[in-house]
């Protein structure tokens, strides 16, 4: 990958300034990306920006400056095909991250992710999971139009998430008394019902809402809204290529239907909000299983890294 010149460099856009070590985990985000348009190509899968990324690049042709990371979407068709190609296609340093394919791991989409890296919540410290700086994948399922019925998938699809969070969570996550009857009830039920057999009833649940018969779609295997993440399905007939960074990315033929359903009608107007995930302990240098035994000893710099990251 070919960077624009001084990417690497410190800059401020917006007011903002972005570190050079941020600069480091942009440059890891898009080789991912690259990666992952190119394999898509090659098999002839659709996948496009999504979310912040889509923003980023309908507005300012990159990077959203206080943003960390990159977003693509995918319809569920071809990100099944995607998921049983990975394992070849995708070699060390890369690792493509999904509820089969990590050890205590759960997650309605996928992650691609570098494992030369770091990326890291101060909940995770004790996770054993691949935490390497990624990029998300989701999916695109068809949108139940009729309440009656989507009441029923959306509450079976929750239990099922529930159960299986519940199940992974650790002891040290279950600060409230719902988290700890969740998690109780979980794993008791997993250990009847493998929480990855659990995972692949919940995928055959969405398999169902299938998004070429539906008139919308959602990302409903990320977060099961009524009200939000929901497009027309026909905006992503076709991969519309667009600026982001110097290169080219693959955006929806509507991108405005896109990102009306995520940041509203004024998505134009920059506005500074956190991501979805809050801010994280990233280093494009170092592998998480290093970061994770330096934060161990030296819990401080965890902070101090976020000060470096979100607030040059």
């Amino acid at each position: 990958m070919i960077l624009p010149d001084n990417f690497l460099q410190e800059e401020t856009r917006q007011g903002y300034t972005i570190s050079h070590e941020m600069k480091e985990v942009w440059a890891v985000s898009m080789d991912m990306a690259e990666r992952l348009i190119d394999v898509c190509q090659r098999h002839g899968l659709k996948c496009w920006m999504d979310s912040g990324t889509l923003l980023g690049a309908v507005r300012e042709e990159g990077f959203i400056p206080w943003d960390d990371d990159i977003d693509f979407v995918m319809l569920r068709k071809d990100y099944d095909k995607l998921v049983k190609i990975a394992a070849d296609e995708f070699k060390p340093p890369y690792f493509f991250q999904t509820t089969y394919s990590d050890v205590d791991h759960y997650c309605g989409h996928a992650q691609l992710r570098r494992i030369d890296t770091t990326s890291l919540l101060k909940c995770d410290l004790n996770k054993k999971h691949c935490q390497g700086i990624f990029v998300d994948i989701f999916v695109l399922d068809g949108f139940i139009e009729n309440p009656l019925l989507r009441f029923l998938h959306r509450t079976t699809a929750m239990l099922m998430r529930k159960t299986i969070h519940g199940c992974l969570r650790l002891p040290e996550e279950n600060t409230t008394f719902g988290r700890k009857m969740s998690s109780f009830f979980g794993k008791a039920i997993c250990r009847i019902i493998p929480y990855r057999l659990l995972f692949a009833w919940q995928e055959a649940l969405f398999r169902m809402v299938d998004a070429d018969r539906h008139r919308r779609v959602s990302v409903i295997s990320y977060r099961y809204s009524t009200h939000r993440r929901i497009r027309l399905r026909s905006s992503y007939d076709e991969m519309v290529w667009i600026p982001f960074e110097g290169q080219s990315y693959p955006a929806p033929n509507n991108t405005d239907d896109a990102l009306k359903c995520y940041f509203g009608p004024d998505y134009m107007t920059p506005r500074q909000e956190p991501t979805a995930h809050g801010e994280m302990y990233l280093d494009a240098r170092m592998p998480y299983p290093e970061a994770i035994s330096l934060l161990r000893q030296h819990p401080e710099k965890f902070d101090e890294r976020l000060r470096l990251l979100y607030h040059a």
